[in-house]
C-alpha cells in the first residue's frame, strides 16, 4: 500500500508542476479560449494619476471599439511587461498574439458596459489604490460571450504622480 501512495503522490506532484508551468509559461494562450470570428478592442486608453502619494487614483478614459456588436464589457486589468522595458518590442508578443500581457489571477481594475453613455467611456480608480508588485501598465480589452479578447488589447504605462 505504501508503494502505491508514493506513486500516486509522485503523479500528483508532476500534475501540479505541469499546471504551474502552463500558467507561468503559457499563460492565457493555453488556458483561455480565443474570441471566435470578428472582434474589436478598445480604440484608445488614457489615464492620469491624480493621487499625489505612493498610490494611484484617477479617471481612465477608454475609446470605444470600432464595432461594439457582441461586446459585453470593457475591462481594464493590471499589466505586466511584455519584453524589454517599454512598448517598442511588445507588438504581437503579448497574450494571444496581442501586444499586452495581463496579470495572472488578479481582479480587474475597472470595467464599463457598451450601454454606458458617451463616446469616451470613463472609469474611476479610487484614490489610494496600491499598484500590485510587477504591474507596469493598465491593460484594456473587450469581453465577448464571457471570453476575454486579449488579442485586441491596448495598454498604457502606469505613471505614479508623487508630489
Amino acid at each position: 500500500m505504501g508503494k502505491w501512495l508514493k506513486i500516486l503522490g509522485g503523479v500528483a506532484v508532476v500534475a501540479l508542476g505541469g499546471l504551474y508551468a502552463i500558467v507561468a509559461i503559457g499563460g492565457p494562450d493555453l488556458l483561455y479560449p480565443y474570441v471566435p470570428g470578428k472582434s474589436f478592442g478598445p480604440s484608445s486608453i488614457a489615464f492620469v494619476d491624480t493621487d499625489p502619494g505612493p498610490t494611484i487614483g484617477g479617471t481612465i478614459r477608454l475609446g470605444r471599439a470600432q464595432d461594439e456588436t457582441g461586446v459585453e464589457m470593457y475591462m481594464v486589468h493590471w499589466g505586466l511587461e511584455v519584453g524589454n522595458p517599454g512598448t517598442a518590442d511588445d507588438a504581437g508578443k503579448g497574450d494571444h498574439g496581442g501586444s499586452c500581457k495581463g496579470f495572472r489571477d488578479t481582479n480587474h481594475v475597472a470595467m464599463a458596459r457598451p450601454s454606458d453613455k458617451g463616446e469616451i467611456l470613463t472609469m474611476e480608480i479610487p484614490q489610494g489604490t496600491k499598484v500590485p508588485d510587477g504591474a507596469v501598465y493598465l491593460v484594456a480589452h473587450t469581453l465577448y460571450g464571457g471570453i476575454h479578447n486579449l488579442a485586441k488589447c491596448i495598454q498604457i504605462p502606469i505613471v505614479n504622480r508623487i508630489d
